[in-house]
């Protein structure tokens, strides 16, 4: 799933391309295709309907991230809220809109890149929600598994969402010793891998990124919350900073299907210390650890067996 460095490369990628433009048309075929069709999101499709006539004919003002939630604030005052879950990512550029045959011999609609590069790969082929844009462009929405969430909300009522208002601090934005100790001690007896990837305790770090900080910080993630020294809370929050800043300077981690708005893989799971490494060799100097890969409150924990404590 996209992590915070994945959504903010995102997000500078949408400001970089959308504001000032007008949104002409919203294409989405979500609710044919999901089982689960939620009431208050494009899945649904009368709400589709009303979200289609809310934002066409609205100009973007500027994308903004929020946990692992991006929001394209409108000039209706009103905000697109999009959660992209395990396989989404977006797409700028153009595409073409084909008939095609479905399985029961129907006919569908399908959009595909129209011009050739990048957004063409097989990874970002799985489109089911188009922006039309005033440019002659598109905003696309590649979504394999089609988990995504896609809202919309008015922005002066933002603190009244619950994806947005359950949120704890963001771990970038000056986030102190002091209020990162006091979310953590809000579960005392837990485990620091479940508790950093809790959205409501720190806002934006998943899988990938907790196993990398717990890596850097030598700090076991079975370890429970009131069993950690202020120095080891000390050194998560810093090696927390540190490994984000990097997976934002790398553009993301693509070991799996996340590409940026142009359809490029980022470059941080190149840098993998631990996360998907079982059984190779700790990369710490002078450290004999060989990573290991444990279930922890339901997800994959990789950490070293050694300097991990």
């Amino acid at each position: 799933m996209p992590e915070l460095p994945e959504v903010t490369t995102t997000v500078a990628g949408l400001n970089k391309v959308l504001p000032k433009l007008t949104i002409q048309d919203v294409w989405t075929d979500y609710y044919l295709r999901t089982k689960n069709k939620r009431q208050n999101t494009i899945k649904n499709k009368k709400y589709f309907a009303y979200f289609k006539k809310e934002v066409v004919g609205e100009k973007v003002l500027l994308a903004e991230r929020r946990g692992k939630n991006i929001l394209i604030h409108l000039s209706d005052g009103k905000t697109i809220l999009i959660h992209m879950k395990m396989t989404g990512h977006l797409l700028y550029g153009k595409y073409s809109k084909l008939k095609v045959k479905s399985q029961k011999s129907k006919v569908a609609e399908k959009w595909v890149a129209a011009e050739k590069g990048l957004l063409q790969e097989p990874f970002n082929k799985f489109i089911h929600l188009v922006f039309t844009l005033s440019n002659g462009k598109h905003l696309a929405f590649s979504d394999m598994r089609k988990f995504a969430k896609v809202m919309l909300f008015e922005t002066n009522r933002r603190d009244e969402i619950t994806d947005l208002s359950i949120l704890g601090p963001e771990p970038l934005d000056n986030l102190s010793l002091k209020t990162f100790k006091k979310q953590l001690l809000t579960k005392p007896n837990s485990k620091i891998k479940t508790v950093l990837m809790d959205q409501t305790i720190v806002a934006g770090i998943g899988n990938i990124y907790s196993d990398e900080i717990l890596w850097l910080a030598g700090v076991h993630p079975e370890r429970k919350i009131n069993s950690l020294e202020n120095e080891e809370m000390k050194k998560i929050l810093k090696k927390m900073k540190k490994i984000l800043k990097v997976g934002i300077k790398m553009g993301g981690d693509s070991m799996s299907d996340y590409r940026n708005i142009h359809g490029e893989k980022g470059q941080f799971q190149k840098t993998h210390k631990a996360y998907r490494r079982t059984k190779e060799k700790c990369l710490k100097k002078e450290c004999l650890g060989v990573i290991q890969r444990k279930v922890i409150g339901g997800r994959s924990a990789h950490f070293c067996n050694k300097h991990q404590k």
